[in-house]
């Protein structure tokens, strides 16, 4: 994993780009959040146009992780309707998908999506029903007791440790004393913002916000006035939380100060404002 660091980026600043002919998604438009220029793993947003349909049989060379935003997926005769989340092994077949009314995807492949013609294999394709599912709320370490943090899964790999979940923080969230301890984590950790807000040392995060965490750097404290929603992953193992012996202060006026790799350090400038709320 090559990924470089990005904390964060307002998805809403990225451009919209065509699919070409001979893809996995041909026709349907990306946005890159990030990618690994080794293996061309990537995290994407898709863009499938109403009416978009992909015949089979195929299969695609990577496992395909991905959660309806907006609109309705048909795969296989399965419906993913906004807030359902698929995982799609790496060579499964692939005899059909199509977005009859269009849809927006949050996307992840754990390699380049290199298609192929005809059958792959038959391991099931996982589908959860993410807003039908409770939370669970029995997570909280202690030095997170203020964010009253509560947990849907949506994947636990039983032989990586790899996790994808949706975590939720409840609203008028601030560290005690407005500072508070810095955690890192043995693997990267992946963020993209799906409601609210949360503010941290880099600015506060809006709905569309993304961040590429690699392994061992320190981050936090964080608060919320409102609360939020993220769909998080641990990537590369199982995740522990490693603390600072020491607190870092915590303003909620934190200003955007972006960690960007030299590709996008341009876009730490890009005008982006969340909408007002009247």
């Amino acid at each position: 994993m090559n990924r470089p660091h990005i904390e964060f980026i307002q998805a809403q600043v990225l451009p919209w780009k065509r699919i070409g002919p001979r893809l996995a998604r041909p026709d349907a438009e990306f946005k890159f959040l990030s990618r690994d220029p080794d293996d061309g793993a990537c995290s994407i947003l898709i863009r499938y146009p109403p009416g978009w349909r992909r015949e089979g049989p195929e299969h695609i060379e990577a496992a395909e992780e991905f959660y309806v935003l907006d609109g309705m997926i048909e795969l296989n005769g399965d419906t993913f309707s906004h807030d359902v989340y698929g995982h799609v092994p790496a060579g499964t077949t692939r005899w059909s998908m199509s977005a009859p009314q269009g849809a927006v995807a949050l996307t992840f492949l754990d390699r380049e999506p290199v298609v192929h013609a005809g059958e792959g294999n038959t391991l099931p394709v996982t589908r959860v029903d993410a807003l039908h599912t409770p939370w669970d709320m029995t997570l909280n370490d202690s030095r997170l007791a203020h964010l009253g943090i509560s947990r849907k899964d949506l994947r636990l790999d039983p032989q990586t440790g790899e996790r994808t979940f949706l975590s939720m923080v409840l609203p008028h969230s601030e560290p005690p004393g407005s500072k508070g301890p810095q955690e890192h984590h043995p693997v990267v950790e992946e963020c993209y913002m799906i409601n609210g807000q949360l503010t941290g040392p880099h600015g506060t995060m809006a709905p569309g916000a993304y961040f590429w965490r690699p392994p061992g750097i320190p981050h936090g404290p964080f608060g919320t006035r409102w609360g939020c929603v993220m769909l998080i992953r641990f990537v590369g193992g199982r995740h522990v939380n490693v603390w600072s012996e020491g607190d870092a202060p915590f303003d909620f006026n934190a200003p955007y100060k972006p960690v960007l790799p030299s590709d996008m350090a341009e876009l730490a400038r890009e005008p982006w404002h969340a909408p007002p709320i009247y």
